[in-house]
This record gives C-alpha cells, sequence and structure tokens, in this order.
C-alpha cells in the first residue's frame, strides 16, 4: 500500500468515526432491537449447531452498498432478511480489516456503528491488537476492489496474500479457528492449492464458495446422496472468469451427491459460439438437458437460445468415474428489469439424468435490496462457525477453484487441457446445508430492507 494512499485510507476512517461517533446508543450497539415490523415474523425458530454468541474478525478486500461484503457482515450486524422473519445472528463482529475504503465506503460507517474497531492490519484484527489470536473465527470477503488484471484477463485478488496473513496468525497463536473465504479460492490453481494445503497443515476448519448453492430452487430440488446421476448441465451469464466459479458450485453442489461420491475431472475444454450450437446439435452436449434447465427460467425475453444468445461459451468437463457434464455463459436472453421495475439479478438453472428421470431446478437470486440469497448464505456461515462443521467440503471449492482457472486457460489457448491434478476425490459434507423450501424469496426476504436507521446504505453505491 503506498503512504498516500495510506493516508487517505487513515483520514477516511477517522472522518467517518467522527462522522458515527463510537459512543453509540443502546439502539445501536450489537444486539440492538429490530423494527417491530420485523420482530413481529420472526416466529419461527431457526436451528443452531450450539447456544452462545461467536466472535468474529471480518477482513475485506472493500466495502460498499451491495458489495459482498455488504451482503454478508451488514446481515451479521443487522439481521438476516429471510422467508419466516429478520433472524439476529448468533456472531459478533467485533474487528474489521478492509484493504480498500472507497469514497462510497459504507463499513467503516457500519462497523463503527455497531461497536466493531476498525484495525490498520489484518493480524491487528485477528488479534484485537495483542500478540495472539482473540477471535472465534474469521470471515474473509476477496471480491471487489481495484486490482490489476494478469495476461489472461483474471482480476489478481489477493486472496492468497491476504489468507497467508490469517495463516500466521493462526500459526503464531498455535490455534485455528473456523474460516470462511468467499467464493474461490483464488484465481489461479496454484494459489488455490495453496491456500488448501497450508488450511490443512494449520487443521483449519475451512468453509468457501459461492451463495448460490444456498439460494431458492424452483421446483426445489436436492438430489439424495447415492443418487446415479449420468450427465448433468448448468447454466448462468456474464463473463467466464466472473461467474464460472458461481455456477460450476451450483453444478458441483449437486452432482457430488451422486453414487460413489466425487472422483474429479481428467480434463475440460471450453468452447465458443458455433463450436457451442454444434457440440449440442452433435450430442456431445445435451440440448434436452440445457433445453429443461432453461424452461424453469421465469422471467426471460422471448426465443430460443439459439435466436437469443450470440457469442455462447460452454466449458466440457471429463469427470473421471463417466458422468458427463457441462456449464455454460450465456448472455442475450434475459430480462433486465422484474415486473416490479427491479433490476433482474441474474439467471441460474440446473438439469440432469438422476435415477433415469430428467430433473431440473432454477436457482433463485432475489434481485431486491435485501439480497436475501446471501442471508441463507450467511446463515450455513454461522452454523459453520458455532459448530466447526461446514455445509460444503472444502475438496469441492478447491476443485470448482481449480476447474474456474483452468476454464479461462482453455477459453484463451482454445485448446483442451489435461488435468491430472484435478483428480479429487471427496465425499459430501456430513452437514446438510440449511436451504429455504419455498420456489423464490417471500416475507421478511423481500424487505423492508434496510432496518431503521440504515436508509443511507441503499444511496451509496
Amino acid at each position: 500500500m503506498s503512504l498516500k494512499r495510506e493516508i487517505l485510507r487513515r483520514d477516511f476512517i477517522k472522518k467517518t468515526a467522527v462522522a458515527t461517533g463510537f459512543t453509540l446508543a443502546p439502539a445501536l450497539s450489537y444486539g440492538f432491537n429490530l423494527p417491530e415490523s420485523s420482530a413481529t415474523v420472526n416466529s419461527v425458530p431457526f436451528p443452531t449447531a450450539q447456544e452462545g454468541i461467536k466472535t468474529v474478525a471480518f477482513i475485506a478486500n472493500t466495502y460498499w452498498n451491495q458489495s459482498h461484503a455488504d451482503m454478508v457482515a451488514t446481515k451479521i450486524f443487522l439481521g438476516y432478511p429471510m422467508d419466516d422473519g429478520l433472524k439476529k445472528s448468533k456472531l459478533k463482529i467485533v474487528s474489521v480489516w478492509i484493504d480498500q475504503i472507497r469514497a462510497n465506503d459504507t463499513g467503516v460507517r457500519i462497523a463503527t456503528m455497531n461497536g466493531a474497531k476498525i484495525y490498520p492490519t489484518i493480524a491487528e484484527a485477528l488479534t484485537l491488537g495483542g500478540d495472539q489470536l482473540a477471535v472465534d473465527a474469521v470471515i474473509y470477503i476477496g471480491e471487489h476492489g481495484d486490482y490489476p488484471l494478469n495476461r489472461l484477463g483474471q482480476k489478481l485478488y489477493p486472496r492468497m496474500n491476504f489468507l497467508e496473513q490469517i495463516f500466521r496468525v493462526f500459526d503464531a497463536s498455535k490455534k485455528s479457528v473456523p474460516l470462511y473465504s468467499d467464493k474461490h479460492l483464488a484465481y489461479s490453481w496454484l494459489d488455490s492449492k495453496w491456500i488448501y494445503d497450508r488450511g490443512k497443515e494449520l487443521n483449519v476448519p475451512m468453509m468457501a464458495g459461492s451463495s448460490i448453492p444456498y439460494t431458492w430452487r424452483k421446483p426445489f430440488l436436492q438430489h439424495a446422496i447415492g443418487t446415479k446421476i449420468t450427465e448433468a448441465v448448468a447454466f448462468t451469464y456474464a463473463k467466464l472468469d466472473i461467474y464460472a466459479i458461481h455456477v460450476m458450485e451450483l453444478l458441483q453442489s449437486m452432482i457430488e451427491r451422486r453414487a460413489g461420491g466425487e472422483t474429479g475431472i481428467s480434463s475440460l475444454e471450453t468452447i465458443e459460439g458455433n463450436a457451442v450450437w454444434n457440440a449440442l446439435d452433435s450430442g456431445k452436449i445435451s440440448w434436452d438437458l440445457l433445453n429443461a434447465a432453461y424452461d424453469t427460467i421465469t422471467y426471460k425475453l422471448p426465443g430460443t437460445l439459439r435466436e437469443l444468445v450470440k457469442e455462447p461459451v460452454a466449458v466440457i468437463l471429463n469427470y473421471i468415474d463417466g458422468t458427463k457434464a457441462s456449464f455454460f455463459m450465456l448472455n442475450g436472453f434475459k430480462i433486465e428489469k422484474m415486473p416490479n421495475g427491479i433490476r433482474n439479478n441474474g439467471h441460474f438453472a440446473y438439469a440432469a439424468i438422476a435415477d433415469g428421470k430428467k430433473v431440473a431446478s432454477e436457482f433463485v437470486v432475489d434481485a431486491s435490496l435485501s439480497h436475501s440469497h446471501f442471508s441463507y448464505l450467511t446463515y450455513n456461515i454461522e452454523n459453520f462457525i458455532l459448530s466447526g462443521n461446514p455445509p460444503a467440503s472444502i475438496e469441492r471449492n478447491l476443485l470448482c477453484s481449480g476447474i474456474a482457472d483452468m476454464a479461462v486457460r482453455s477459453q484463451i489457448e482454445r485448446r483442451p487441457i489435461e488435468t491430472p491434478f484435478l483428480k479429487i476425490k471427496y465425499a459430501p459434507s456430513d452437514t446438510e446445508p440449511f436451504l429455504p423450501t419455498n420456489p423464490g424469496p417471500v416475507g421478511q426476504s423481500l424487505g423492508p430492507w434496510p432496518p431503521k436507521g440504515y436508509e443511507f446504505i441503499n444511496f451509496t453505491r
């Protein structure tokens, strides 16, 4: 970090602290009373692994309205808007470190309003300014921020750098605590594998990944462990280097439950344009499954995929056990505005041949200001921190991280890539995830959001 940037950072923190005040009224401290409109609907008991509050150090690249840091940390501070009510968290963020504090930052203000201290280094956030690890868990949101692109067009997120700083505190303290890391472990396979190995060396309970495996499914679909799955597809939109990890985690969260468990992949190939339609027409990828997945999407433009999608991208995965699977990046079919005028956040869908039958489901995200699919992710993070048992094996994210990197490389190099290093065998986690069972967000998931006193969140982009 440059001296100029550090001076600006410290000045911003100082001004924000003065503006909000470190001495807070009880209603704005941690554990504030939820608005009456929310309290009246929060009547459904939510399962937790154990009672008691756990302290958390929150580490983020950057924190502003509707960033991933906001969608996780702000919900821990203020409550999780879920279908059955606004649920208070059993996590207490006591320390925060933000790498890039932008002009539109909301993290410093929200943290300060809730009694969490902003620290100048990752180590100090974990030790609360002391010499030893002093929190019960760490959450790292390594998404967003101004970082350069590499030769492949991948953003050089400093995930390995920041996670190593976390690991160093664990190592020096001779103690590891639950650690959640957002999205893929790193932009590159080599970094991802290093993070995985280092975490194993230090016996770190780890959870990582996307919000998509924890969101609503329409219709609800969850394969029983041991289901025979012969072929599967999944799709989303956007660029491969940005959203491949989301759609890959969606796909993997489903097919890892197949008979025999996960075996890993031996190779993959990314194809584009007419090559995608040719692969579908020839039967290399199933048109039937892709159309079944597409048929589950509620809000889409009229027309066929071939008519609407001008530049399709597909990644063909060769699983070691013979399972056929592919995922797609399809741009051009989605309606940008929902009927209620809210921006359409995106589409995810899945289809498979399971026990000889075709099944399909849309994975629905919440396009309202609540972004409540992150509530279900964060609630699963909470249960992981309380119990030490993740709802998804870290090996899933390791495999998905490697596939996301190799898919980009295959696209750039225009060739199949052999992946002997991705022969990753694992079984699904013994801890089942907590999933919403409605076909989409209802009730408190749709708002109102944010709670009273935090209206400024909606006006900072």
